[in-house]
């Protein structure tokens, strides 16, 4: 078993993802196990807390939670629940020992030995539990009686009943039965320096003898991995019932279990047993393909998928796995009819095997997506995680943000995939959705969308869609260098990319062509994207966005309004288009228009009303952007984006108070992961303050408030380093206007501050 601090992200996703599909399951014991390791506790807590909440009647759960707490330091928390424990259990060694370990860390003598002793009265066969008592010199319990003579049947005990009966120990399956424990059940935490010493024994069923386990445990360690049971949705799943003779099961992972319950394991010829284990082998090989979530990796594990059902034609894991991965190359890897036909010819197969499987739920909701019914998609992934069985799953969390992502819902994709994350951190792919979800909602959130595609490409460093996703975000900050590099290595044919991710390289060599002044050349890389992926909406919307900053507002508004064609209900499409408008002359009204047709399309929500407020307002109308501004409030609860723009229109009309208090809330409202929203919340706070007389420090501090919030804020740097070169120009303040100067080349200041950083 590896050292747990050494657990790879595959291995560590097989424990989360056991979890995930059966969170009612044993699984949540060695992921926590895991999770206390590699010294994260909170999701050590948030898995454990549900593992006790799916076991209200199994002490050890309980135990393991007050381990949690008592591997953070926390003894007296750890305690308080090991005397919950004990006030069911009373004679429950594994409370006991562990609460005598903690009461002698804290210098309580005489609890400690009280619950030692107590400890090893009730297990007094236990040699480290003696070996305790002698380490802290306490005496020890007497040994245990002989048991009876052979031959010599002992009166058999009269069970006792009622408030004073022994707790009898919970039935636990054996470790073979649970996928997620045969991989990390020898995970035992690192401790850190103040971790009791003891480790907390979980209670196991009377052992079986080994004969008779040896087979059983092979058989179904073959059929776990076979049905690939973490991934198996166990609530709503039909119970398994004896294949009728002549049939064959439905899995042959099933037979295998059935045939060793009925003393059948030598039905099985060798050939068979040569099938099961190269099914096994290729599911090995399968699994870590998938989590790469790249073009080719998904091209080799359909090979792979392929030659499982040419083993089994009515394998759940080779139908669900095939579909899934089919869906994403024809709907996102731009692979066309025939393989989206592979991919619902493998949903009905798998349909017909009457099994749940997440994976099997993704694909349908994919190819619904990717059909342009996003509604239907969240209509089948919604109806597993809010069922009435309230399965939960990361993976399939993650396949709804990816829904809500496509739909323009940025708000609700960053709540599920945030969810999603914190359960499933080693997921690429959920790492990368969120780094574009908050790409997508513009300037001032450039800081984290690169800092959840740094976290995807530390998972998979040549992770093709992060890399082109940060290569969007230094484009969008003028940083056209290091895009490039990005988009000439996507091109490479060791990416090994798909026709989308080749034509956005392409489209993203045209921006930086461009920004070189070489605008022959970018049109000619913008027309190879465009041949390469004539469906995508993100061509013509880098397009725009190019000719938007380079002054042509006529020429981004057409290529926005093509890309809005392609993808109508993309509200980021919106925000960049409308921004487009706005700096026509006269373009208010076209905006305001554009705006309304798309609350028809996409119906109401918070940041269509921002962006009708942002139109009323350059309109003139400032009443009425007020009333939208208010709406996005009401309707985002919170929206703290809205607040901010509502504080500037306060400060435009000479309220400050005002002004302050929406900033206030705002601030309140973003939190401390608000990063680039707060930033600019903190440099609107300062110019507001400026604007009623506001001393220099208070500026200074609201500016390095910002900064700390998103180091590379152009308005913070910008202000922080004027305000400083005002006085004096010390090397901070060269260092900040430098800064300026590199990361916002397009902004107001660029020249000036350059020329101050000298």
């Amino acid at each position: 078993m590896p050292d747990p601090k050494q657990l790879t992200p595959a291995e560590l996703s097989a424990l989360e993802h056991a979890f995930a599909a059966d969170p009612a399951s044993d699984a949540y014991r060695p992921l926590t196990e895991a999770y206390l390791a590699m010294g994260r506790y909170m999701e050590a807590m948030v898995v454990c807390k549900k593992g006790v909440k799916a076991h209200p009647d199994d002490p050890a759960a309980r135990v393991l939670l007050a381990r949690v707490y008592a591997d953070q330091g926390k003894d007296r928390k750890a305690l308080e629940e090991l005397q919950g424990v004990l006030a069911a259990f009373p004679t429950f060694a594994a409370a006991l020992r562990m609460a005598g370990g903690l009461h002698l860390r804290l210098g309580e003598r005489e609890a400690g030995e009280a619950a030692l002793r107590r400890a090893a009265e009730a297990s007094p066969d236990d040699p480290e539990l003696r070996q305790a008592l002698e380490r802290h010199g306490i005496a020890a319990a007497p040994a245990r009686p002989a048991p009876p003579a052979v031959g010599v049947s002992p009166k058999p005990a009269v069970p006792r009943t009622g408030p004073d009966a022994p707790p009898v120990a919970p039935r636990v399956a054996p470790a073979s039965t649970r996928p997620a424990a045969t991989a990390a059940g020898a995970v035992r935490a690192a401790r850190p320096a103040n971790a009791i010493e003891e480790d907390v024994p979980v209670p196991t069923p009377t052992p079986v003898p080994a004969t008779r386990t040896r087979g059983r445990a092979y058989a179904q360690e073959l059929a776990d991995k076979y049905a690939t049971q973490e991934f198996q949705l166990s609530p709503g799943t039909p119970p398994r019932r004896r294949a009728k003779r002549g049939t064959f099961a439905t899995t042959v992972a099933l037979f295998v279990v059935l045939a060793v319950a009925l003393g059948g394991w030598a039905v099985f010829s060798r050939a068979r047993k040569e099938r099961i284990e190269a099914i096994d082998r290729l599911l090995k090989d399968t699994l870590p393909l998938l989590e790469k979530d790249a073009h080719a990796s998904y091209v080799e594990a359909a090979s792979k998928l392929q030659q499982i059902l040419d083993r089994d034609d009515q394998s759940i894991a080779g139908h669900a796995f095939l579909a899934y991965v089919d869906a994403l190359r024809a709907g996102e890897h731009g692979e066309g009819e025939a393989v989206r036909g592979e991919a619902v010819r493998h949903v009905e197969a798998a349909r017909a095997l009457v099994q749940r499987h997440s994976h099997l739920v993704a694909a349908e909701a994919y190819l619904k997506l990717y059909g342009g019914d996003a509604a239907g998609a969240k209509e089948v992934v919604n109806a597993v995680l809010e069922g009435a069985e309230g399965t939960q799953s990361p993976f399939l969390q993650g396949v709804l943000g990816a829904i809500l992502l496509r739909e323009g819902d940025l708000d609700g994709a960053r709540d599920v995939l945030g969810k999603a994350q914190k359960a499933s951190p080693g997921d690429v792919r959920i790492a990368y959705l969120l780094g574009e979800q908050y790409r997508r909602r513009g300037e001032g959130y450039e800081l984290q969308a690169t800092g959840f595609y740094d976290y995807a490409l530390r998972i998979q460093k040549d992770h093709v869609w992060s890399i082109l996703g940060k290569a969007e975000v230094l484009v969008a900050r003028g940083q056209v260098g290091e895009a490039g590099k990005a988009a000439e290595l996507v091109l490479t044919p060791q990416a090994a990319a798909s026709r989308p991710q080749q034509a956005l390289a392409y489209a993203l060599r045209g921006a930086v062509l461009a920004a070189q002044g070489k605008a022959s050349e970018a049109s000619a890389a913008e027309a190879e994207a465009a041949k390469l992926d004539p469906a995508s909406p993100e061509i013509p919307h880098l397009v725009g966005q190019r000719k938007l900053r380079q002054g042509d507002a006529a020429g981004a508004v057409e290529a926005l309004q093509h890309a809005v064609s392609i993808d109508p209900r993309r509200v980021s499409l919106y925000a960049d288009l409308v921004r487009a408008q706005l700096a026509l002359e006269g373009g208010a009204q076209q905006a305001l228009e554009t705006l309304k047709r798309a609350v028809g399309r996409v119906g109401e929500s918070p940041r269509l009303a921002l962006l009708l407020g942002d139109a009323y307002q350059a309109a003139g109308d400032a009443d009425l952007a007020r009333g939208q501004y208010e709406k996005a409030i009401q309707l985002g609860r919170p929206f703290p984006d809205a607040r901010v723009a509502l504080a500037r229109l306060h400060r435009a009309k000479d309220n400050v108070p005002g002004a302050l208090v929406e900033l206030t809330q705002a601030i309140d409202e973003y939190g401390q992961g608000g990063a680039g929203g707060a930033a600019r919340a903190y440099v609107e706070m300062a110019e507001a303050e400026r604007a009623r007389g506001a001393k220099r420090e208070l500026l200074a501090d609201l500016y390095e408030k910002a900064l700390e919030r998103d180091p590379a804020s152009c308005e913070a740097l910008w202000g922080a380093g004027k305000l400083e070169a005002d006085v004096q120009r010390t090397d901070r303040a060269k260092q900040r206007l430098g800064a300026y100067a590199k990361l916002c080349p397009r902004g107001p200041h660029a020249s000036e501050a350059a020329q101050l950083a000298r």
